[in-house]
């Protein structure tokens, strides 16, 4: 309305500027009008100077409302005196044979008839009819002008108002379709304004049903795949904001989950499943792990997070949560565990008896028993493997059974001190360099059983498949910027072949078949690593030596 306004009023005042031109225009039009008319009396003046006719002169003058003045050195009388001024001044002459000049209150044109005497020029004078002199011309033209104007204006007006209502006509539809709200479509004919953009508008309308038909269609599909999915999914925005989830992630984790959008940490109230989930915002990189939930000491689920983005530029990056209900298969898997556990618990006495037994018959100096000494001591050797064989076993049972227990305060420098104190022994009889560089702050937060068996397993191999003079170093990065603890091991053993690397973390795969250890060492650190939601990368050769480079994020 108010831009309609404008537009009517810019319209009146250029009418009104155009108006003031035409005026200025037709005046001017009447100046050279009556400059023609003198020209043409000039020529008969002329004519019927030739025929010397004073007394038709005078009268010719008088018809025609004109003085015919002769300049003079004497002048006389006013009129006179004007024109002299004017030939004198130059003011009238060949280049400008007219002036416009006011004249006791009146305006009059001066127009030069003859100049063939040099002291007697003579000048036309005839009193000079301005715009507002001839009064029926300019209120005709005023009225035929503003008339026409006022037509247009309303004209116009009258446009401006069907395109504005046109205009308001189609927002509305738009609106109405940006909200996905169904109306009837907009009649036009072919002859009005934004024919076109109407037609347009009505076909975006029935694309946009469509198109909101089949997303209706999609997502009931979609809820009622989600609704019988055995998995508990749960999506989450950038900023960790629930906005969707399905019945079976509420039942899994035992709460109410509200539909609208909210944090994730009101619904996940488990510390190991809440830092995947951080992490995998933070980090952007994805986590699979068995987690066992807050509160039900017998509810495993199997969780991965993943970082959904379309592109790299994708600003509107999502994550989903997938939890798979392990409860079933955990209470088949404690089982087995228990059987282990039993199994364990019963064997271990017997072996520990052997080993005290063949142990004391070693040390008797007479031979009491039928037995060689040789035998004695295959006896005690087999039993130290069995027993090596219970620890490793027991020590994977723990890992698998890792609970969610908040992380302990570690000295990583301590932990590998008593490693290589354990293995004192077995480091002098082989004269092995030792050396270990510890980088950041040695105090990191981990759990440390995991973390433990890290470094015994690994200290362990690189002693025992070492070579006598060999050297092994032990390098620790603790960047507190990014959060992360990157160890380091590497011995001048006998190495690993190309072909047994990619099966040394499987359990109880030797890659030296002599070897008497239990084949469980490199297989209980990948689950330490694991549980830990870290990687292992392992890089060896045949009689040179392996490293084993460990990446744990804390």
């Amino acid at each position: 309305m108010k831009y309609r306004h404008r537009i009517v009023v810019l319209t009146a005042a250029i009418q009104l500027i155009l108006y003031l031109l035409s005026m200025f225009i037709l005046s001017r039009f009447m100046t050279q009008v009556q400059i023609h008319h003198l020209q043409t009396l000039k020529e008969d003046y002329q004519d019927l100077h030739q025929e010397n006719n004073q007394r038709y002169l005078h009268a010719w003058a008088q018809n025609h409302q004109l003085q015919i003045v002769v300049d003079s050195r004497h002048p006389q009388g006013a009129l006179q005196h004007q024109v002299h001024d004017l030939v004198l001044q130059e003011q009238v002459s060949n280049n400008n044979p007219y002036q416009i000049k006011s004249f006791k209150g009146s305006k009059y044109i001066f127009y030069l008839l003859d100049n063939l005497q040099t002291n007697h020029q003579k000048i036309i004078v005839k009193k000079y009819q301005s715009l507002g002199q001839n009064l029926n011309l300019v209120v005709i033209f005023t009225l035929i002008y503003w008339v026409l104007s006022g037509i247009l204006l309303i004209v116009q007006g009258r446009l401006m108002y069907r395109r504005e209502r046109y205009m308001k006509l189609i927002i509305r539809k738009l609106k109405n379709i940006e909200a996905n709200e169904q109306t009837d479509s907009l009649v036009t004919q072919d002859n009005t304004p934004y024919a076109e953009l109407i037609h347009a508008v009505n076909a975006l309308d029935h694309h946009n049903a469509s198109l909101v038909e089949n997303n209706a269609l999609l997502k009931r599909r979609f809820q009622g795949l989600m609704a019988h999915l055995p998995v508990g999914v749960m999506l989450l925005d950038a900023d960790g904001n629930v906005i969707l989830h399905n019945q079976a992630m509420a039942l899994i984790l035992g709460v109410n989950i509200s539909n609208e959008p909210h944090p994730f940490v009101e619904d996940i109230q488990t510390y190991a499943l809440s830092r995947m989930i951080e992490h995998t915002l933070r980090k952007n990189r994805n986590h699979h792990r068995q987690i066992q939930l807050y509160g039900d000491s017998e509810h495993y689920v199997d969780a991965n997070v993943i970082r959904l983005t379309h592109s790299d530029e994708d600003l509107k990056r999502q994550v989903i949560v997938i939890l798979y209900d392990l409860t079933p298969s955990r209470q088949i898997e404690q089982q087995q565990l228990d059987f282990v556990d039993n199994v364990s618990h019963e064997l271990q006495p017997s072996v520990t008896q052997i080993i005290n037994l063949s142990t004391t018959l070693l040390k008797q100096p007479e031979k009491t028993i039928a037995a060689s000494e040789s035998q004695v001591q295959e006896i005690k050797s087999a039993a130290d493997n069995l027993n090596e064989l219970i620890d490793d076993s027991q020590t994977l049972t723990t890992l698998d059974r890792q609970n969610n227990a908040l992380p302990d305060r570690i000295n990583t420098q301590a932990l590998i001190d008593q490693e290589l104190k354990h293995y004192q022994a077995k480091i002098a009889a082989l004269d092995l360099q030792v050396t270990t560089d510890y980088q950041g702050n040695i105090w990191v937060s981990s759990y440390t059983s995991a973390l433990t068996q890290i470094f015994h397993n690994l200290i362990s191999n690189g002693v025992k498949y070492n070579r006598a003079h060999g050297q092994l170093q032990i390098q620790l990065n603790h960047n507190e910027v990014e959060n992360y603890l990157e160890i380091k091991i590497q011995d001048t053993g006998c190495g690993i072949a190309p072909a047994d690397q990619k099966h040394v973390f499987e359990r109880f795969y030797r890659a030296n078949k002599q070897s008497t250890g239990s084949g469980l060492g490199l297989a209980i650190v990948h689950e330490a690593v694991t549980a830990l939601n870290g990687t292992i990368n392992l890089t060896s050769q045949l009689n040179q030596g392996t490293t084993v480079q460990v990446h744990l994020p804390l």
